[in-house]
C-alpha cells in the first residue's frame, strides 16, 4: 500500500463509485464527516533528556511526553489523557531509563490489562531500552510464567509487567518479592480507563494493597496513569489508586485526515414483508444485520488495495465474519483476491502472533478482530477500519478508529450501525462522535462486599493498624469491617494491636476481580474447556438459568443446569450455534430505600440516589429471533428461587400534576390499552399509558446512559411505577445489578440532565414513529416485563417536563 491514499479512498467510497462497484448498494452510506489532520507538536528532547539519552533518539518528543517527564521529574504522579497511538508507553519506560542512569538498582512495575497487550509492551520496552544503551531488561510474570524464570524475574529482572489478577495473587507472598518491593521506584498502570465498574473496584483495592506493601518494604515508587481520552482523567486515576496526580492531556501526536463513514444497513430480504412500507414504518431491526454488512465493506476496501481491519463483538463474530467475508469476496464485481484473517483471544499463541506479523508486513488484505487489537498491540499502520457497531464508549470507537493511518497518514473508518438505541442515535447525530466531551469512566469504592475481601486479603498480607486507614478509608469503616471478620472466625486483634487473618490460606485466592460477593459459581462447559471468571449469584439468576443462551468471548452457549445444592455451586453450558436469544421475565418490587443524596427539583419534582433492596423472582423466558425479533418460544418456566440484592440506585419522582399535564398533551388517539391477558389488564387506558411513559422513560436512560459516561448498561435495571409506597408519587428507578452496587447509577445521577437530554433527544427522533417504540429507541432485550407497558409521546413528555425543572432550578442558582 502507499503511504498517501487519500485519492483512493475518495474516490472508492462515495455515492457514485458505490453504485458502480459496490453488490447490491441500495444507499447504505448514510453520512460522512472528517476529522482534519493535526500537526505533531513536539519539544528537543535535549530540553527534557541527558544528552546520553536524547543524542540516541531519532525524533523529538511530543509536547504531552515531554511534560509528563517533566512532571514526573518534578516528584510528580502523573495521569496522560491522549490518543491511541500518542506514544504514551515512551513516557513512563523513558522516566525509568533516567531512574537507571541515577540508581542502577532502581526496578518498576507495568501492569496492563491483558496478557497481549504485556507480551507486546514487553518487546517494545527491551527494544527501547537496547536503542537507549540502557542496561535493563523488561519481563513478563503472569500466570503463563515458567517455573523456572520466575524467581530469577522477582530477584533480578528491571522492570516487571504484569497485571492485577496476577498481582491480588502475588500479595500474598510478598516476601519473596522484597528486593523488587524495595527498589521499585515507578508504577506504571496502562490503559486504566479500562478499570471501571465491579472490575475497577477491585483493581482500586488491589493497587492500594500493593502500595501499603510497597511502603512497608521501604519504597515510595511514583505512579504514572496512562489511559485514552476520558472526561474525568485526575478523578478517575485518583479513585484507582488512592494518590495525587497531575494531568497531562494536551495531546502533541499528529494525524493524518480522518474520514469517517456512516453505514446503514440495507432491508432484510423478507419475503416481501416491507415491501411498500413508507419511510415512517421501517424500524432499524427490519434492516441486514451489521456484522454482514461489514464484512461486504471489508471486502470492497480490501479489492481495491486497501488494508483494512474489522472490528465485531465476540469470537464467534470473527470466524463468521470471515466466512461472510469471502462470500461477499466472490460476489464482488473486482475479481481480486482478498486474504482476510480472524484474530481473537481463542486463538493460539502462534496463531496471534502470525496475523499480527503479517498485518504489519501487508502480507493481508484484512483481518476481522474482536477488542484484542483495540488496546494498543503494534500491527503498525493500517488504511482502514470497519467497525460493526458502535462499540460502547467514544474511547473505544476512537481506539478502534486509532488503529488506521497512524502517524500523518490519512485514514478511512466505516462505522456500520446496529438497530439498537445508542447506533441509532450516533447515526442521527453524527457529530456527536466528535465532541469534545467524553464519557467519564466509573469507579466505586463504596461497595462494602469488595471492600470486605479485600480486606480480608490485606490482614493476610500484613496485620492491619490505625495507619492503615490512609490505604483502607475511614477508621469507622475499617474496624466495622474486622468486627464483622472476627465474628466471622476470620480474623483475630484490633487496629490497636494489629488485627491479624486466622482462616484458611491464600484468602486472595477466592477473589474474583469480576464479583462482588462470596456465593460464586463455577462455569463448566460440557463439551470443552471455558475459561470463565466465577459468577455472582445474582448474575446467575439473571443470565444463566437453565435454558438461556449466553455470550461469553464472543462463542455462544446454552446453559444446562444450575447446581446449587454444594459448597461450590456450579453452571453448566454447552456451546451453542442458535439464531435465537433468550429474555427473561421477572417480577420485582424496590423496597427499603435510604436516600444517601437527594436534589429538590421543585413543584414536587424529587431526584434521589441511595441504597435499596431489590427483589427479583425471574419466573420464565422467551426464546426470541436474533434477526427478526419474533418470538419462538414464550414463557418457558424457569425453575429458581426468588433473590433480593442490596444495592445502589437513583429515582426521580414526578408529581402527579405533571403526569396528568403529559396525559392531557397526548392526543387521546394515541393510548394504548392492555389487553386482556396482560397482567396489566385492569388498568385503564390513561392509566396503561402514562405507565408506559414512565416505563419507557426508564428504558430510555438506561440505554442511553453510555453515551456519558463509561459503564455497561447491562450491569443495570430499572423499574417504574405509577405509585411506589415509599415515594408515594409516580417514579422510574434505576438500579445497579449487584449486591452492593458499582456506581453506575450514583453517576446517573450526578450526571442527570445529559444523560436524560440524550435520552429526549434519541426517542423523540426515532424514525420507527410508532407510539410503542421500537429496540432502537424504548424496546429492551433485557426488560423482565416484556416491554409492556411503552409509550414513547408519555416518555418524551416525561422527559421534558424533568429537563424543564431542571434547567429551571440551573438558571435560579446562576
Amino acid at each position: 500500500m502507499s503511504d498517501s491514499n487519500t485519492s483512493t479512498l475518495d474516490t472508492i467510497l462515495n455515492t457514485e463509485a458505490l453504485e458502480e462497484t459496490f453488490p447490491d448498494y441500495e444507499g447504505q452510506l448514510a453520512d460522512t464527516i472528517a476529522d482534519p489532520s493535526k500537526a505533531a507538536e513536539r519539544v528537543p528532547a535535549t530540553e527534557v533528556l541527558p544528552d546520553a539519552l536524547a543524542e540516541k533518539l531519532d525524533h523529538d518528543l511530543y509536547s504531552h511526553q515531554a511534560a509528563a517527564i517533566q512532571e514526573l521529574q518534578a516528584d510528580n504522579n502523573v495521569t496522560v489523557s491522549t490518543s491511541t497511538s500518542s506514544g504514551k508507553t515512551w513516557i513512563y519506560t523513558l522516566y525509568f531509563c533516567l531512574r537507571k542512569l541515577q540508581n542502577p538498582d532502581a526496578r518498576a512495575l507495568f501492569l496492563y490489562p491483558t496478557k497481549a497487550l504485556s507480551a507486546d509492551q514487553e518487546r517494545t520496552i527491551n527494544d527501547l531500552f537496547d536503542k537507549l544503551g540502557i542496561d535493563a531488561l523488561a519481563e513478563t510474570y503472569d500466570g503463563d510464567t515458567k517455573d523456572d524464570r520466575k524467581k530469577l524475574i522477582r530477584d533480578r529482572v528491571d522492570v516487571v509487567i504484569s497485571n492485577f489478577a496476577g498481582i491480588n495473587q502475588y500479595l500474598d507472598s510478598h516476601m519473596k518479592w522484597r528486593d523488587a518491593f524495595q527498589n521499585c521506584e515507578l508504577v506504571a498502570v496502562d490503559e486504566c480507563h479500562t478499570y471501571t465498574g465491579v472490575h475497577g473496584m477491585h483493581v482500586s483495592w488491589v493497587i492500594r494493597r500493593l502500595r501499603r506493601l510497597l511502603e512497608h518494604h521501604g519504597s515510595d515508587p511514583q505512579l504514572v496513569c496512562s489511559t485514552a481520552t476520558i472526561g474525568n482523567p485526575r478523578e478517575h486515576s485518583e479513585l484507582l489508586t488512592g494518590a495525587d496526580f497531575e494531568v497531562i492531556d494536551e495531546d502533541g501526536s499528529p494525524h493524518g485526515r480522518r474520514e469517517i463513514a456512516f453505514w446503514e444497513p440495507p432491508l432484510q430480504e423478507t419475503d416481501g414483508a416491507v415491501d411498500g412500507l413508507g419511510e415512517d414504518e421501517i424500524i432499524p431491526s427490519m434492516r441486514r444485520n451489521a456484522d454482514d454488512e461489514a464484512a461486504g465493506a471489508l471486502v470492497h476496501l480490501a479489492k481495491n488495495d486497501v488494508q483494512t481491519l474489522m472490528f465485531t463483538d465476540s469470537r464467534q463474530g470473527t470466524e463468521i465474519g470471515v466466512k461472510r467475508a469471502t462470500n461477499a469476496a466472490r460476489d464482488h464485481p473486482e475479481g481480486k483476491y482478498v486474504n482476510i484473517e480472524p484474530y481473537h483471544a481463542g486463538l493460539s499463541k502462534r496463531k496471534r502472533r502470525s496475523v499480527e506479523n503479517q498485518l504489519g508486513s501487508n502480507d493481508l488484505d484484512g483481518v476481522i478482530s474482536t477488542s484484542a487489537l483495540e488496546l494498543g498491540i503494534d500491527i503498525g499502520s493500517m488504511d482502514a477500519t470497519v467497525l460493526a457497531g458502535y462499540p460502547g464508549t467514544r474511547q473505544s470507537f476512537w481506539q478502534r478508529i486509532g488503529r488506521a493511518g497512524r502517524g500523518t497518514t490519512d485514514s478511512l473508518s466505516v462505522f456500520v450501525t446496529q438497530s439498537d438505541a445508542i447506533d441509532q442515535y450516533i447515526l442521527n447525530n453524527p457529530e456527536y462522535v466528535l465532541e469534545e466531551n467524553v464519557e467519564d469512566a466509573v469507579v466505586d469504592l463504596s461497595n462494602n462486599p469488595v471492600y470486605a475481601k479485600h480486606i480480608l486479603c490485606a490482614a493476610s498480607e500484613r496485620p492491619i493498624t490505625q495507619s492503615d486507614t490512609k490505604w483502607f478509608g475511614s477508621e469507622d469503616r475499617l474496624a466495622r469491617t474486622i468486627d464483622m471478620w472476627q465474628a466471622a472466625g476470620q480474623m483475630v486483634g484490633d487496629l490497636d494491636r494489629g488485627a491479624q487473618y486466622n482462616g484458611s490460606a491464600r484468602p486472595q485466592s477466592d477473589i474474583s476481580m469480576y464479583a462482588t460477593t462470596d456465593e460464586q459459581y463455577e462455569v463448566r462447559q460440557l463439551d470443552g474447556e471455558i475459561d470463565m471468571e466465577p459468577l455472582d449469584k445474582e448474575r446467575v439468576y439473571r443470565e444463566f438459568y437453565p435454558g438461556a443462551l449466553v455470550l461469553h468471548d464472543g462463542d455462544q452457549y446454552e446453559v444446562q443446569e444450575v447446581v446449587e445444592d454444594r459448597i461450590r455451586p456450579y453452571v453448566t453450558v454447552e456451546e451453542s450455534h442458535s439464531p435465537n436469544y433468550t429474555q427473561a421475565i421477572n417480577d420485582k418490587q424496590i423496597t427499603d430505600l435510604e436516600v444517601e443524596r437527594s436534589y429538590d427539583l421543585g413543584n414536587g419534582y424529587q431526584l434521589c440516589g441511595g441504597m435499596g433492596t431489590v427483589h427479583i423472582n425471574y419466573s420464565a423466558y422467551n426464546v426470541m429471533n436474533i434477526h427478526s425479533g419474533e418470538m419462538v418460544e414464550a414463557m418457558v418456566p424457569i425453575d429458581l428461587d426468588p433473590i433480593s440484592i442490596r444495592t445502589q440506585l437513583m429515582w426521580i419522582a414526578f408529581p402527579d400534576e405533571a403526569v396528568d399535564q403529559v396525559l392531557r398533551e397526548i392526543p387521546v388517539e394515541s393510548y394504548i390499552r392492555p389487553t386482556e391477558k396482560s397482567e396489566f389488564s385492569s388498568m385503564g387506558k390513561e392509566r396503561f399509558t402514562m405507565a408506559g411513559g414512565l416505563h419507557g422513560g426508564e428504558h430510555g436512560m438506561i440505554k442511553m446512559a453510555p453515551l456519558e459516561l463509561r459503564l455497561d448498561n447491562s450491569d443495570m435495571g430499572g423499574l417504574s411505577t405509577l405509585r411506589h409506597p415509599e415515594v408515594d408519587s409516580p417514579v422510574w428507578f434505576i438500579h445497579d445489578a449487584v449486591e452492593g452496587g458499582v456506581g453506575f447509577s450514583h453517576s446517573i445521577y450526578e450526571n442527570f440532565e445529559a444523560v436524560a437530554q440524550r435520552t429526549l433527544e434519541r426517542i423523540d427522533s426515532c424514525d420507527c414513529g410508532r407510539d410503542v417504540g421500537c429496540p432502537a429507541c424504548l424496546m429492551s432485550s433485557q426488560c423482565g416485563n416484556q416491554n409492556e407497558p411503552l409509550h414513547r409521546p408519555a416518555s418524551v413528555g416525561l422527559l421534558e417536563k424533568a429537563l424543564e425543572q431542571v434547567k429551571s432550578i440551573s438558571n435560579q442558582s446562576t
